[in-house]
């Protein structure tokens, strides 16, 4: 059985490909290209002299370069291939595989029909607004900044992460992408506003007792809210890198 490092690194592969180039990549992900050719290569580390491995922010940021869904870098692919059949066999007659299946498939092609403009909220001061949309269904708050991003959610939108609370996974100068449409799962990263005015972005830890429990990834600390202490709670689906952003013209 294959270790995290060792799937991690299978799929830096496949990343790298699906870029063209290790630069390419590492610009995408804001991280640098000899780390993650010295991460590829399984380069020996001088202190320790055991392979290189990837740490989880820069897996993180690798996913999010992809358009993938957080701990795709954690999940073997190589399944897929596997595939080592040659032909196909229907009735009596031979259909080379290679007619069949598109050699593409084994690069796991990002499809371009859910990218699009998502904008950022709550860069003015005072932050995020009550309400983030209007009855009309349009956005309140809205900045000049935006990302190209893969999303399926019409009002999913970026929010600015200020703080180190939920460091590693969140840096600050990072946004993080909402997807209100996701229901949120224990586990799962949120972002929480509450009846008082405050916003967080925190872990959804539990939902006991009528209770809710939220938590960070740099911090011990947790907090505990009633339901009617909390105006909306929505599911975050990764962090996007600042050169992702651009601004609106």
């Amino acid at each position: 059985m294959k270790t995290n490092d060792e799937i991690r690194r299978a799929n830096l592969t496949v990343a790298i490909k699906r870029f063209g180039t290790a630069k390419k990549l590492a610009e995408a992900a804001d991280v640098s290209v000899a780390y993650l050719s010295q991460v590829k290569n399984g380069q020996p580390e001088s202190r320790t002299g055991k392979p290189k491995n990837m740490g989880d922010e820069v897996a993180r940021k690798i996913e999010a370069a992809l358009g993938e869904p957080a701990g795709w870098m954690d999940a073997d692919h190589s399944s897929v291939s596997r595939i080592s059949i040659d032909t196909a066999e229907i009735g009596s007659q031979k259909t080379s595989l290679s007619d069949t299946f598109s050699p593409s498939l084994l690069h796991y092609p990002v499809s371009s029909k859910n990218f699009r403009n998502v904008f950022v909220i709550g860069r003015a001061q005072g932050g995020l607004p009550e309400r983030i949309w209007t009855d009309g269904g349009y956005p309140v708050g809205i900045a000049d900044e935006y990302a190209e991003i893969a999303t399926a959610d019409p009002h999913a939108f970026l929010v600015p992460v200020v703080g180190g609370s939920m460091a590693p996974r969140f840096n600050p100068g990072e946004f993080a992408l909402i997807e209100p449409a996701t229901e949120p799962d224990i586990e799962d990263d949120v972002l929480v506003r509450l009846a008082s005015g405050v916003t967080m972005l925190k872990r959804l830890l539990s939902r006991r007792g009528g209770m809710i429990r939220l938590g960070s990834y740099a911090e011990a600390e947790t907090h505990t809210f009633a339901p009617e202490e909390i105006s909306w709670m929505y599911y975050v689906a990764h962090p996007v890198p600042p050169r992702k952003i651009k601004v609106r013209m």
